[in-house]
């Protein structure tokens, strides 16, 4: 049993793995087609390449949490594949006060696995137990930004209050992280309800046996007969059953799947994509990954990059396009922003080309700055100094980013990739601000990720992620108007104006668009990607035989 985590180690450890994981793959979505009709019954395998530290949704901040809790926890809204939102657990809501309270009529005919009835009184214990100090929400609370509180209207009516507009609510209600579990089950404690030995919710199947460090099995809900509408199938799930096992390794995650020992694998590796496909029995699935891009975040308070000129100087030392290419082999997408692509109604696709690679424009912002030196490496050095810039990385450093590290070296400055596998020490790095670039995505079908990373109040200290430490007021009245505001163009031309500032100001550096790759055996029908790209098990079946 992992110790639990206080929540800015256990977000740390969120941010800062995913600087060794990466995988792309060309775009998709769903497991091929059928050529027979759909079948109840079977079972099947899922490879994850990563477990939880904490399987409760509302303490952890994993996204890998999110995906392994999705069969079990329905939640009041759904968001389709393609961004938009529809009821689920509520049949229907409105708002009022200028979009500060939200009003949910919930379906009346939902069961809990462990036979109680979904009414108002469980949704307001959920949101309760969010909030709850004990809880130590690393994600889910900071989700319902300026929350007011949850009040039972009548037995399936609800109301949500913020202390002003939250429009990104909504789709944070779609979320696994806000899913709604069973109130008795909340009862347990967290540290149960942290290890995955009391997950009680709604969803389409039941956790079943869990043996840490490999796998997690899952039942299906005989009585299920409220999926969404965009869900793509209705009644009970089809397959009676299915297991997720923890193979963290690539190359014996991918050989599993090879070899048939698991029906579908995820993260499979760019150089291994083509050799899967190539297999008859074998095909690989993609999509886009929307929220916040693998992206450097450069501390603008740090020693080094408190001088503009030695930002703009870094951000234009990398040659992206090459480093993607190679990198990837041909699967990646070079980043223009902060935001994905696959970021329904929040790409700013004006800032595509806006800022090409330019290392002669880096050399003069280096000369001007003061660093004219070099030393017997050939690094820039100030004052005998040399120009390094410190990276934390808990665990070991990417491919990627070793290459935009030797990429940086043609340049004369010294990418120090600090790999620690001590999340405390890290942390602490973080909280204190010294270091000067952190690398980090997060998935999110929401422009108000930028919130989460550029709001001056998101410091690493309290458990946000605000790692380039911006504190602009003009950024702030952006971000809190897109969140004020219902229409979403006009929400659009806020996250813009973000977009376009973090670029302008060198605060950022956005690398690649991140994707997800799976591995699907061509028996498997049905496995479609969510709008955050993880599997979705509801609707998938397998043939006989």
């Amino acid at each position: 049993m992992h110790p639990r985590r206080t929540p800015r180690r256990a977000a740390l450890l969120s941010v800062l793995l995913l600087a060794a994981t990466a995988a792309c793959s060309s775009d998709g979505g769903s497991a091929p087609a059928a050529q027979a009709k759909p079948r109840s019954g079977g079972s099947l395998t899922y490879a994850a390449q990563q477990e939880p530290d904490c399987w409760d949704p509302h303490t952890s901040a994993q996204d890998v949490t999110a995906f392994v809790q999705r069969p079990v926890f329905d939640s009041l809204v759904y968001q389709t594949p393609d961004g938009e939102l529809e009821p689920w657990l509520a049949k229907s809501w409105k708002t009022s006060e200028g979009g500060r309270t939200y009003t949910f009529a919930l379906r009346e005919d939902v069961t809990f696995h462990d036979g109680k009835h979904l009414d108002a009184a469980a949704v307001k214990a959920n949101f309760d137990h969010i909030t709850a100090k004990a809880t130590q929400s690393q994600y889910a609370a900071g989700l319902l930004g300026p929350y007011a509180g949850t009040t039972v209207k009548g037995k399936y009516e609800v109301e949500v209050r913020f202390s002003r507009p939250y429009a990104p609510f909504l789709q944070a209600a779609s979320t696994t992280y806000l899913g709604i579990a069973s109130p008795a089950s909340l009862k347990a404690g967290a540290d149960k309800l942290c290890a995955g030995t009391d997950s009680v919710g709604s969803g389409p199947f039941e956790a079943a046996a869990y043996t840490r460090g490999q796998k997690r099995g899952y039942t299906r809900n005989a009585a299920y007969a409220w999926a969404p509408k965009g869900a793509g199938h209705s009644g009970p799930a089809r397959l009676d059953s299915f297991t997720v096992r923890f193979i963290t390794e690539d190359a014996t995650r991918v050989g599993a799947l090879t070899s048939g020992q698991v029906d579908a694998a995820a993260a499979v590796p760019a150089n291994q994509i083509g050799s899967v496909r190539r297999n008859a029995r074998l095909d690989v699935v993609g999509k886009d990954v929307p929220g916040a891009v693998d992206t450097f975040y450069l501390n603008t308070k740090s020693p080094l990059f408190s001088d503009a000129r030695v930002r703009k100087a870094f951000q234009r030392s990398i040659d992206l396009d090459a480093l993607v290419k190679s990198v990837f082999q041909g699967t990646g997408t070079r980043a223009w922003s902060t935001l994905s692509p696959a970021t329904p109604h929040s790409y700013d696709s004006g800032l595509e080309k806006s800022w090409p690679y330019d290392r002669a424009l880096a050399g003069r912002l280096l000369d001007q700055a003061g660093w004219t030196g070099r030393d017997s490496e050939g690094y820039r050095t100030k004052n005998g100094k040399r120009l390094t810039v410190v990276a934390p990385v808990y665990g070991t450093a990417s491919v990627f980013s070793q290459a935009v590290q030797g990429d940086l070296k043609k340049a004369g400055i010294h990418l120090d990739l600090a790999a620690s596998t001590d999340a405390t020490a890290v942390s602490a790095q973080l909280d204190e601000g010294r270091y000067d670039v952190v690398e980090t995505s997060w998935a999110r079908g929401d422009g108000d990720i930028l919130s989460s990373f550029f709001l001056s109040t998101e410091s690493s200290a309290g458990g946000g992620h605000n790692f380039a430490r911006v504190a602009d007021p003009q950024v702030d009245t952006w971000l809190k108007k897109a969140q004020g505001a219902t229409a979403p163009d006009q929400r659009a031309a806020y996250y813009a104006q973000v977009q376009k500032w973090t670029i302008d100001q060198a605060a950022v550096v956005p690398a690649y668009v991140q994707k997800a790759s799976v591995g699907v055996n061509k028996k498997v029908h049905g496995l479609r990607l969510s709008l955050s790209a993880w599997p979705e098990f509801y609707g998938a079946w397998v043939e006989a035989g």
